[in-house]
This record gives C-alpha cells, structure tokens and sequence, in this order.
C-alpha cells in the first residue's frame, strides 16, 4: 500500500479514511514523516501510538476530546510531558493557531477577513501547512502563509474552488490585517 513511499516522505492523513491505524504503523516502519489531523475526531484514535507520528494538527475542539479537559492547551501541557519529540499544531479559528516544537511554541494570529464560506478553511491551513514544511521554510513563514491562504479561503463561497494559488497568497498577505490575540492564553514553557 505505502510500497512507492520511502524514509522521511511526508504521509497526511485525516480520520476519514480507511485503514488509519494499519497506515500508521505501516508508515512509521518505513521512517515517513507522519501528519495526522485527527478530525473527525474518535476516541479510537487514541490508539494510535503519537511517538510514531512527526506531527499532529488538530482544532481546539478536537484537542479537548482527545484530553478530555475544557481548556485545549492542556492537549499541549500533554503532548509536551508525554511524547516530547511529537510536533503539535493546535488552531483556534479566528483566534489563529499556536505550534509547538521542542519545547518552543509559536503563535500565530488569524487575519481579518469578512468570513463567506468556512468549509475548506482547516484543510487549506493544512494543506499549506505541510507543503512549508516540506519546502523546509522557517516556521513563522510556514504559519503565516498558512493563515493568510486560510483567510482568504474563507472570504470565498464554495470548497476546492475557494483555495487561493500561492501566488494569491503572496500578492494579498502583505496587505492583510491580523486580529488580535491578546486575549490568548499565555502558556507555560
């Protein structure tokens, strides 16, 4: 199933497809580089073993069923004592999203946008997401390209045809505003 795929490939994978457990195990013997978007979210994925994953992405709704606390950084205080290696990336909307890396954690505000159409949002975050970290781009920039193309999405009707080209991205994101997020929780390191 994974035989085309080789050592530190990226795989994404979403709790939509079949065979999620089999794909990761199958993928972490191969050494890939496993993103999981746990949504929608199952308690049968906490089977999964996160030592094998190099990352997880994951809304605040989702991050407090998985913890099954009602603050979602706690998914964070989590994943920080438990699987010290796994890189968490934790969105909050229109609040923006919060990255964790060995300890470090970054922030990134959502952009200001008058909000049409929210259906591709996560998966364009995402999308954008993974292909900085597969660019090898410095986070901050991975971020911040992230929530413009998000933002963007969002001030779009419709799915697949709302998610801006890179190109849209860059030409808009220098004249995009960001909203506040000082009423953030700060954490701990």
């Amino acid at each position: 199933m994974l035989g085309q795929f080789e050592k530190d490939d990226i795989l994404l994978l979403q709790n939509e497809i079949s065979n999620l457990l089999y794909l990761v195990e199958k993928a972490s013997e191969k050494g890939m580089k496993i993103i999981l978007n746990p949504s929608p979210f199952e308690n049968i994925l906490k089977n999964i073993s996160l030592c094998n994953l190099y990352c997880i992405v994951l809304n605040e709704t989702e991050a407090m069923q998985w913890t099954g606390s009602e603050d979602p950084y706690d998914f964070l205080i989590w994943a920080q004592k438990e699987y010290p290696q796994l890189q968490v990336l934790l969105t909050f909307g229109k609040k923006g999203s919060v990255f964790l890396k060995d300890g470090e954690i970054y922030r990134q505000p959502a952009y200001k946008v008058s909000a049409i159409d929210t259906t591709a949002a996560g998966d364009t975050f995402t999308g954008y997401f993974v292909a900085g970290l597969y660019s090898e781009l410095e986070m901050t920039e991975i971020l911040k390209r992230s929530a413009a193309a998000a933002a963007i999405t969002v001030s779009r009707k419709g799915a697949a045809s709302s998610i801006p080209t890179c190109e849209e991205v860059e030409q808009q994101i220098v004249s995009m505003q960001m909203n506040d997020i000082d009423g953030q929780k700060e954490q701990e390191e």
